[in-house]
């Protein structure tokens, strides 16, 4: 039988895989700012759709954004603009979307050690990456969440996870971002 999590990381794959090919490695404190926009105009409307829905849940999401913003300021960079992102309140998808943004803190315990060596780090201008690799207790409560889904809205799951990858590659891709 296949669980959820496998199957979530199979329909997923394609855009995770395309999406770390983006988000890369800091080399430079540049591609790290350009990360730390690319983040915010991705993470605001997600974070902000979740908390959103989760109204209507016992599952609450990680908030993250005040760290973010603290370390776009500590950069000296402005706030960027950001397209909005849509989820639905049912919790399918809010967990699907949940498994990608609360999955990234995997992602983070291996960034935030590049962006030490720029100078970064939990007290200025790593906060979001620090506090997102700090702990993997959400990403563990979203499992246990997750597996308590019926296989009929797993399709659902899938839909709102792809939909948060998209958005991220739409995000990283954006034209405000690209060097001038």
């Amino acid at each position: 039988m296949i669980e959820i999590r496998s199957f979530l990381r199979d329909e997923t794959n394609e855009l995770h895989r395309e999406l770390d090919a983006i988000v890369g490695v800091f080399s430079s404190r540049s591609e790290y700012a350009n990360f730390l926009q690319g983040t915010f105009r991705h993470r605001a409307p997600v974070e902000a759709a979740l908390l959103e829905a989760a109204e209507f849940s016992p599952w609450r999401p990680r908030k993250l954004l005040p760290e973010l913003t603290a370390d776009l300021a500590d950069l000296a960079l402005p706030l960027p603009a950001a397209d909005p992102f849509h989820l639905s309140n049912d919790i399918a998808a809010q967990l699907g979307a949940a498994y990608v943004l609360e999955g990234s803190a995997l992602g983070a315990r291996v960034l935030v050690k590049g962006v030490e060596n720029l100078g970064f780090g939990a007290a200025f201008g790593a906060r979001y990456l620090s506090a997102q690799a700090g702990s993997l207790d959400q990403w563990r409560t979203v499992l246990v969440a997750l597996e308590g889904l019926d296989r009929q809205v797993w399709d659902a799951a899938a839909q709102s996870a792809r939909s948060v990858f998209l958005h991220a590659i739409q995000a990283f891709t954006s034209e405000e971002l690209s060097p001038a």
